[in-house]
């Protein structure tokens, strides 16, 4: 083999290994702006609001409180997962039972407050909570729904909403609740590099699956 027929082969290996990478960084560095959310709210009869395995921030709970004396929604429901394979967690109870005490000091009664638990699946929590707001939504013929999520998230989230729910007549809007870290920012911490790249990878997979 000459060696002008080797290096020409060593090149495309090259460019064949590097270009993949190149643009897998491309988008990763580029993560904010794929997920950036610039829609504006509206006020709805309920606002929605995921809990995780860990429970919201106090900051949070104070932003949600502040949307509920400005009247932007009449009820909350809290989405909380349940997760029977980490017992140390709280239960699903529990949770509701902190969160409504903490939004009470607050100044939004436990009347105001409802819960929806729904069982951890492949699917996705989002996924799965949309579908059983669908249900919520027949039941109690809801024309407005509020989405209260991370600023980050928002775009996934009401994306997927707003599928699921596309058969009713119903306006879903969402309010991101801003994040700590910024698109010139985040990738110089580790809690911005795990918020970033989380939630795009969890966007990617939403968009391949055809959820949003």
């Amino acid at each position: 083999m000459q060696v002008s027929d080797l290096t020409f082969r060593l090149k495309l290996l090259l460019i064949g290994f590097l270009s993949p990478l190149f643009v897998l960084v491309g988008l990763l560095l580029s993560a904010p702006y794929w997920l950036k959310f610039s829609e504006t709210y509206q006020k709805s009869d309920v606002a929605v609001l995921e809990v995780s395995n860990s429970l919201p921030s106090k900051k949070v709970l104070k932003a949600v409180a502040a949307l509920s004396q400005r009247s932007d929604f009449k009820k909350l429901i809290l989405v909380i997962r349940e997760d029977k394979s980490q017992n140390l967690l709280d239960s699903p109870q529990e949770k509701e039972t902190k969160i409504k005490e903490h939004l009470s000091s607050l100044g939004i009664g436990p009347g105001l407050v409802s819960s929806l638990v729904i069982a951890g699946t492949k699917m996705g929590d989002t996924d799965e909570a949309s579908k059983n707001l669908l249900k919520i939504a027949v039941s109690d013929n809801l024309r407005n729904i509020l989405l209260l999520c991370r600023e980050y998230e928002a775009k996934r989230v009401l994306g997927t909403y707003r599928k699921t729910l596309a058969s009713l007549p119903v306006q879903v809007t969402a309010y991101g609740f801003p994040s700590e870290v910024s698109g010139s920012n985040w990738f110089l911490s580790e809690d911005g590099v795990r918020e970033i790249t989380g939630e795009f990878v969890r966007y990617l997979y939403s968009y391949i699956r055809g959820v949003l």
